[in-house]
């Protein structure tokens, strides 16, 4: 084994899942055999931390949880020790600006997911048994802080000037990202995947430098910055490899890349046929 390696990060749609945003059963039985080993995992993820913990429950494994986008840390137990949250009152302009058709707004509130009509971008990527959005008036709902906001449309052309005026007005407050084409995401000034890493390594007595880490999208940018070896995915966005040249190309999420990966650089052979 590989015994450099003490941690092992990894974004899960476009990364550890599959395109069917599912997990394979041989990542399931190779992130087993690494939670056997002395390696540990973590999920850095998008998501909210509650649907983040059904994949993380589906795994049967011991990690920690980074969701929406760093706003959220969550333990192995389960319980959320980091929550950063965004002023309700750039909350409440940003939810103001004027949307084209097609374009769906989103609010990650404590264990809640929030709309006000049923986003059709995400209509894929859940079972019946899945996390589930609540339907409201966001309105009434603001008296909660908000750890983050996104924006989701089909058509990546209605989203790019939502960001881009959202970032001119209000980037004292928040950063601006997109986790994929289709998803527009909005966090507290300061947070990313890449801050609550190094944020939780600080805490749990680990190097960046014995980290490697996983990711495809652009809200992956600064976890694979800050660790010791980021891999991006051969599906990555076209603009996260350009930002990031000289960072090496893990394979593709739809074969197993990243469990691929664990299996042979930390030699878990013996383990997984056991």
């Amino acid at each position: 084994m590989n015994r450099d390696v003490k941690l092992i990060i990894s974004d899960l749609d476009g990364t550890l899942l599959g395109k069917d945003h599912q997990l394979s059963d041989y990542t399931k039985k190779v992130i087993r055999a690494l939670d056997q080993s002395d390696v540990h995992f973590w999920i850095a993820t998008g998501r909210h931390h509650c649907d983040a913990m059904n994949i993380k429950k589906q795994l049967d494994v011991k990690a920690h949880v980074i969701s929406s986008n760093g706003a959220t840390i969550a333990n192995e137990e389960g319980e959320l020790i980091e929550q950063e949250t965004i002023p309700r009152e750039i909350v409440e302009k940003i939810l103001a600006l004027p949307v084209q058709d097609g374009v769906f707004q989103n609010l990650y509130q404590g264990n809640l997911w929030l709309m006000e009509k049923p986003d059709e971008v995400f209509s894929s990527y859940y079972t019946p048994d899945d996390f589930k959005y609540t339907l409201c008036q966001f309105e009434s709902y603001l008296d909660q802080p908000i750890n983050k906001v996104f924006f989701t449309s089909f058509y990546n052309e209605r989203l790019v000037p939502i960001a881009q005026e959202i970032q001119d007005r209000y980037g004292d407050f928040v950063e601006v990202t997109f986790s994929m084409n289709e998803c527009l995401e909005i966090m507290p000034k300061h947070v990313n995947k890449g801050t609550a890493i190094v944020k939780l390594l600080n805490k749990m007595g680990l190097k960046p430098s014995e980290v490697v880490a996983f990711g495809d999208g652009l809200n992956d940018y600064e976890m694979l910055q800050v660790v010791g070896k980021g891999y991006v995915m051969a599906n990555a966005h076209p603009k996260l490899k350009s930002l990031l040249p000289g960072h090496d190309i893990a394979g593709d999420n739809d074969e197993n890349a990243v469990a691929k990966w664990i299996e042979s650089m930390l030699d878990l052979s013996e383990i997984i046929s056991a």
